[in-house]
């Protein structure tokens, strides 16, 4: 005969036992992350140049438009996508969609344009825009350890790292 005391103990293990099972089983099971909707015919465009002096070949450069979602129940926080660059002299033309997503979970609106130099470095060399903010200018020294862009020329040929000064400006047009 049982005893009063490993009652309540046994009809514990049986409640704990399964919710532990349950919990371990659970964080087994992933559940497949959001995937934003391409918009299939993007009609609202954003038309910009690129001008790096001196020239780097497209290799060199990537471009990304970032977006974020304007609805609070979307799972992501952000997504990006490529912008191709398309060659115009020595100069690139960019578009970006403002639209490129429909989506009506998340709702995305085009936020930043994201500009990496030195594909050795992984495009470490960097610097973002936020839309509508006009004509910008940095000046960018390329080095594969530490790369750095900076607003004004005197700034980034005072930091004290080999590499090439590039002048790059971004004109939406």
């Amino acid at each position: 005969m049982e005893s009063a005391a490993s009652s309540p103990v046994r009809s514990g293990l049986r409640i704990i036992l399964p919710l532990t099972l349950s919990a371990l089983l659970g964080a087994c099971v992933t559940v497949a992350p959001h995937t934003p909707k391409l918009n299939t015919a993007p009609a609202q465009t954003w038309f910009y140049l690129l001008d790096i002096e001196p020239a780097l070949p497209a290799s060199e450069v990537r471009v990304e438009a970032l977006y974020v979602p304007s609805k609070p129940e979307c799972p992501l926080r952000q997504v990006g996508t490529d912008v191709p660059l398309e060659p115009q002299g020595l100069n690139y033309r960019m578009t970006v969609y403002l639209d490129r997503f429909d989506d009506p979970l998340c709702g995305w609106r085009f936020n930043q344009l994201w500009v990496g130099l030195n594909e050795e470095s992984g495009y470490a060399t960097r610097f973002s825009v936020v839309p509508g903010g006009g004509d910008q200018t940095r000046w960018c020294r390329l080095n594969p350890q530490h790369g750095v862009c900076m607003l004004r020329e005197q700034d980034v040929l005072d930091y004290k790292v080999p590499g090439t000064v590039h002048r790059v400006r971004l004109m939406q047009q």
